[in-house]
């Protein structure tokens, strides 16, 4: 929940990737339950293609292979979700790319050329922060902010195996007898676990940075098995022969876990926290100087005594125009557009260098420069 408020795509995709692997496994596949798969596969593919995809290719695979769930509805509610949320991405490709091969050549190239590596250590890095680690080659893993990629597949592990012995109990109830076809609880978890996994693979076999957020997908279809290895745990402990020493043992390992990850949550709010603060900060200079008046909407500025504005810059050139009443330039705009820069420990380009330079004051990152058009 830390990146809910955030605007970035990887809450959303996670919401969209458990909504359409929950109904995907519903025994009955209704129209209601259909346009549910739709809906969240088109979301998640809306938000992050490279996700939606990687999504969609087990389920289709599930959808046509596994007996339990081969079905036509489930079928075309696959590729009905890929296509609707890919479609918008696709039209936008040719309008603005010259095609989907130069998107994704493009896309690419942004994200620091897409090859086949191993990015595992960067994930392990950006635990305790940063929240961005691009590139990571000067930050180290720390062992205990770590421990949360312990934890998880252990308590996945734990789930998938209390399920399986409930499999095996189930079947000893049904001996002399054929048990209930249907979705069980284990070919359930295995599905969104291989699900979380295909999500997370590009990540880590293709990005050369990494952020906590990426992986946001992966953390919420692992969930429900990771809560059902909290209850075999639970439930072993207390039919152990000293139940009070292992649920005392599993108390402070659940008081050691929120003793790492707390703190590092804080302080990296307090972090978030402190750049929002500074955009405000920015904004304030720009209004003072004439550009700018107030947060816009979808379309336009608020109406104001200053006519449109345009900014560009180094970094946080969109939240700080949104803030600044502003539209944030784009990189095929002609250089003298915009009406002010916004730049952060970076000199001004040749054609900017006469403009009037003004300073923002008491930021929580040094270093900020607005740089006004005459």
């Amino acid at each position: 929940m830390f990146y809910a408020s955030a605007a970035m795509p990887n809450h959303y995709t996670a919401m969209g990737a458990v909504g359409a692997v929950g109904l995907f496994l519903r025994s009955r596949q209704s129209p209601v339950t259909c346009a549910g798969v739709v809906g969240g596969l088109a979301l998640a593919t809306l938000m992050r293609p490279n996700d939606g995809v990687a999504l969609g290719v087990p389920l289709l695979a599930a959808a046509l292979l596994v007996p339990t769930w081969r079905s036509r509805s489930r079928v075309l509610a696959v590729l009905g979700g890929l296509g609707a949320g890919a479609l918008p991405w696709i039209v936008e490709a040719y309008a603005r790319f010259g095609g989907v091969r130069a998107r994704l050549t493009a896309a690419s190239e942004v994200q620091g050329d897409l090859r086949p590596l191993l990015s595992l250590v960067h994930h392990l890095t950006v635990m305790d922060g940063p929240l961005l680690c691009r590139p990571c080659d000067g930050d180290t893993v720390r062992p205990l902010s770590a421990e949360w990629w312990l934890v998880l597949p252990l308590l996945v592990s734990a789930g998938l195996w209390s399920v399986r012995a409930g499999n095996r109990d189930t079947r000893r109830e049904h001996q002399g007898g054929l048990p209930r076809p249907g979705t069980t609880p284990l070919r359930a978890c295995l599905l969104a676990t291989v699900a979380a996994l295909s999500v997370a693979l590009p990540y880590l076999a293709l990005v050369p940075y990494a952020a906590p957020r990426f992986l946001a997908p992966t953390h919420a279809l692992l969930t429900p098995a990771a809560a059902l290895g909290v209850l075999a745990l639970v439930d072993v402990t207390r039919a152990s022969h000293r139940p009070r020493i292992g649920l005392t043992a599993l108390g402070l390992a659940l008081a050691g876990h929120l003793a790492v990850q707390l703190p590092l949550a804080h302080t990296n709010a307090g972090i978030q926290a402190g750049a929002r603060g500074d955009w405000a900060l920015v904004a304030e200079v720009l209004h003072e100087h004439g550009v700018g008046g107030g947060p816009h909407t979808d379309r336009s500025p608020r109406s104001g005594t200053h006519p449109p504005c345009v900014l560009r810059g180094n970094t946080s050139v969109i939240p700080v125009a949104y803030v600044a009443g502003c539209f944030p330039g784009r990189a095929g705009d002609a250089p003298r557009r915009p009406t002010a820069l916004v730049l952060r420990e970076a000199e001004p380009p040749p054609w900017a260098r006469s403009w009037p330079r003004h300073r923002v004051p008491d930021t929580y990152a040094p270093g900020w420069v607005v740089h006004v058009r005459p």
